[in-house]
């Protein structure tokens, strides 16, 4: 166990509403393009540029394609990106691909992933009489079978990829002194620190190591881009489907780019600011990686998700569709993140809108994995599943659950090493451990028995074949096996 110096810091869910009206405000930037204005790049042009909203308003938006560019050492001719990528993709040969897929606002691990038998199954219903699962519940068979916990009713898709031996279970996976806030787990997630020390993302400093030039080395498959990719040097970008990709500016300025990239120019001959100048730079940049990108929209339809065997309607298939379509096109892809639909911050109603995001969630991981199969890719891919916390082990009047410690994180690949997994140093079994959840030292939640950063260093050195504590700064831990 990883027991609080303190009490944890409840949060309510402002954050998470300040969160999800910057989406609104990033979706709204993609549709309308905004000048820039000098006093907004004071800060200068890559910090200005970190920001999600106006990154997009300044690049104008994309339809499929948003270019971070984030780390790209400015002054680089990226005439050639396209042709960068293959030979990066091929001078590295066979490299292993880690994706992650984000649940966003706080998965119940415990709904998730049921107690069933023993001292767990006594608490969880005893502290869930009004949403607690027992009917339908589908035991974790194949050749890890574990007797005490069970699948969600609507996770059939992971249950049949656990039998398979393709899952390895992580319950109760978080870090030290949890505060329960949307805005400072999710940070501390992506940056693999739990303080603000750091701005960079793990998987930037990863890439600023073991990457090159190529922006498509790292890829957030959404409508903008993601701060776990955030990069020192290394560039990424945001590619939700190649085949729309295209950049505009409606409203503002003429409609073709080269007219755009022209004014821009112009704009910033006469100027002063350095800032506004390195704006215009990676602006014309991404004109050029634009350019250079035109072959991978194609001549002919893609074929619609729900033919590749994804659930109909939903984000997370379509990215998924749209990710093995570049995966097979070569671009040197070595990291990709996605977010799954739907809302996980199940404050109430928790048991209906669960299960359909459950259901969604598992088919498409399921449709995921037999993607990658059939594209003879599967072998270099790992897909994670991460949220930024858990929930707390007693439901509340609002038929939901309240901000919690100690989440769910799933490894799902080829070579896993398959079943459910603890840390023996904090944990004497498998599963959730949820004895002294009442305590002082966890207040109602379920105790940490997982530090997130093991989890990360596994794969770091499992998966990706980098020393973990050259990406986790002040990293001490000991990594958990993630992959056989």
């Amino acid at each position: 166990m990883l027991p609080t110096d303190g009490p944890l810091t409840p949060s309510g869910c402002d954050d998470h509403r300040r969160t999800l009206h910057r989406a609104r405000l990033a979706r709204r930037a993609a549709a309308t393009a905004v000048p820039l204005p000098d006093e907004a790049l004071a800060a200068g042009a890559e910090r200005f540029l970190g920001a999600t909203t106006s990154r997009r308003g300044a690049l104008a938006g994309g339809a499929g394609l948003m270019l971070a560019l984030s780390g790209l050492r400015l002054g680089k001719d990226p005439r050639h990106l396209l042709e960068l990528a293959v030979e990066d993709a091929q001078a590295a040969g066979p490299a292993p691909i880690l994706v992650l897929v984000y649940q966003a606002g706080g998965n119940d691990g415990l709904n998730t992933l049921v107690p069933t038998g023993g001292p767990d199954a006594t608490i969880y219903n005893a502290q869930r009489r009004r949403i607690g699962l027992d009917a339908d519940l589908l035991p974790l068979g194949g050749a890890n079978p574990v007797a005490d916990l069970a699948w969600h009713p609507s996770f059939g898709g992971v249950r049949d990829l656990y039998d398979a031996g393709k899952v390895a279970v992580l319950p109760a996976v978080d870090y030290p002194q949890p505060n329960l806030s949307h805005f400072h787990s999710a940070r501390f997630w992506r940056t693999g620190v739990t303080d603000f020390s750091v701005d960079t993302g793990w998987l930037g400093r990863y890439l600023d190591i073991a990457g090159g030039q190529n922006p498509l080395q790292g890829v957030a498959v959404r409508w903008g881009t993601d701060d776990v990719l955030l990069a020192r040097h290394a560039p990424t970008c945001a590619v939700f489907s190649p085949s729309d990709f295209d950049l505009w500016t409606p409203g503002v300025w003429d409609d073709d780019p080269v007219t755009v990239i022209k004014g821009l120019r112009r704009l910033a001959k006469p100027s002063r600011t350095r800032a506004l100048r390195r704006a215009v730079e990676v602006s014309h940049q991404s004109y050029d990686v634009w350019k250079a990108l035109q072959p991978l929209r194609g001549g002919d339809e893609p074929p619609k998700p729900t033919t590749l065997g994804y659930p109909q309607d939903d984000g997370l298939s379509e990215g998924f569709a749209n990710l093995g379509r570049m995966l097979s096109a070569n671009l040197g892809i070595r990291v990709a993140t996605l977010e799954a639909d739907g809302g996980w911050d199940s404050h109430e109603n928790q048991k209906a809108d669960q299960a359909e995001n459950l259901r969604r969630l598992g088919g498409s991981l399921a449709a995921w994995q037999a993607d990658i199969e059939r594209r003879g890719l599967a072998d270099r891919v790992l897909t994670v599943v991460w949220s930024e916390f858990g929930r707390r082990v007693e439901d509340n009047d609002s038929q939901g659950t309240d901000h919690g410690a100690g989440g769910l994180v799933l490894g799902i690949g080829n070579h896993v090493r398959a079943g459910v997994h603890h840390d023996s140093r904090r944990t004497s079994a498998p599963g959730w451990n949820l004895r002294g959840f009442d305590s002082d030292a966890w207040e109602g939640n379920v105790p940490v028995g997982i530090d997130f950063r093991d989890v990360y260093a596994g794969i770091l050195q499992g998966h990706l074949g980098v020393e973990a504590g050259r990406v986790l700064p002040r990293y001490r831990g000991r990594p958990l096996q993630v992959v056989a």
